[in-house]
């Protein structure tokens, strides 16, 4: 348990210039936030400034070859270079290098500080990048860099938790053979990039967990999956830190998924998580945005985990609660847990 008030941390890249018309991924997705972040009243709030990542920093998890490669895409100009789509600008490795150095001016001052919460509110997000490709509309990965980070600064044992709803197939492709680093990663079966299967990973049981979800699952499965599965391996794994790959795009308006969170759902979600990185973390949490593609339910979802992170119960949510279908996981939940030897 942590015996000093944390503090929140925050960092925010909206990155106008890293555009492709029509995409989904587009600064619009944050636009829409940026003077009510002026505006909150969340005196915990530290906001941070934060420098272009250096690119020792991004080679602690990408080879030097996929730089190499970003910067003559970008050469190219604006075009789609990879199928999922994925896009550049003449401007996007400097954008994804802000994304990674507005990571780690989070990560870094909750480390120098031993304990605290923060968001890194940035674009692009990062969890699809493998150490040598960017796919998935990620260029670099943004919380694998900071992790690792971590561990190169003295933390012997870290954790990412991945509730986006596409299995961060990027992050488990970075620490697949890393015993430090832990990642739980809960997704929606079935869809991009359909990796993340609950058979995964056989070699690193009980560190690397694939929780792949049936739509509809809803708010009752990520309470049972935090309780049930998340707290016994964080408790077991004694990790320093807890990474979160904060991805809204399971919210139920989003266009592209069919998990049905809603904002409250989101809200207590990260009440729970707060309340595991107290007992088991040292008291050290940090959430990294990842996906969620309806602007209006981004900025809820991200303000109700501000307030949750902040110490507050009220927050904006436009949309309210998601349906209320309650599928049946726990046989689901018992098998996770069996393979894990939770």
């Amino acid at each position: 348990m942590s015996k000093k008030k944390p503090e929140v941390y925050c960092t925010y890249q909206e990155v106008p210039e890293h555009r492709f018309p029509g995409h989904p991924e587009s600064p619009q997705r944050l636009r829409v936030m940026r003077d009510w972040l002026e505006k909150l009243s969340y005196p915990e709030i530290q906001w941070l400034t934060y420098e272009l990542a250096q690119e020792s920093d991004v080679t602690l998890i990408h080879r030097h070859t996929l730089l190499e490669e970003l910067k003559a895409e970008c050469h190219e100009g604006t075009h789609q270079f990879e199928p999922s789509p994925s896009y550049v600008t003449g401007k996007s490795y400097n954008a994804a290098l802000g994304a990674v150095g507005a990571t780690l001016a989070v990560s870094r001052r909750i480390i120098t500080e031993g304990v605290g919460r923060g968001f890194a509110i940035v674009r692009p997000p990062g969890h699809h990048a493998e150490p040598d490709a960017s796919m998935g509309f990620c260029l670099m990965n943004n919380i694998a860099i900071a992790a690792a980070d971590a561990v190169a600064c003295g933390l012997g044992n870290v954790a990412i938790f991945d509730f986006d709803a596409h299995h961060g197939n990027g992050t488990e492709a970075a620490f697949w053979d890393t015993s430090e680093v832990g990642f739980c990663s809960t997704h929606e079966n079935g869809i991009y990039p359909g990796t993340g299967h609950t058979q995964s990973a056989s070699h690193a049981r009980g560190r690397i967990i694939d929780i792949p979800l049936p739509a509809f699952a809803g708010n009752s499965a990520f309470t049972q999956i935090v309780h049930q599965v998340v707290e016994p391996w964080l408790a077991k794994r004694k990790s320093e830190m807890l990474f979160v790959s904060a991805g809204f795009d399971g919210h139920f308006s989003d266009p592209f998924t069919s998990l049905t969170l809603d904002t409250g759902g989101y809200y207590s979600m990260t009440s729970l998580l707060v309340q595991l990185a107290e007992t088991y973390c040292e008291g050290r949490i940090m959430f990294v945005l990842e996906g969620g593609y309806d602007p209006i339910a981004l900025k809820d979802n991200i303000q109700a985990c501000l307030a949750a992170m902040s110490g507050y119960e009220t927050y904006a949510d436009h949309y309210g609660k998601g349906p209320d279908v309650n599928v049946n996981i726990e046989p689901f939940i018992e098998e996770i847990r069996t393979l894990h030897q939770l």
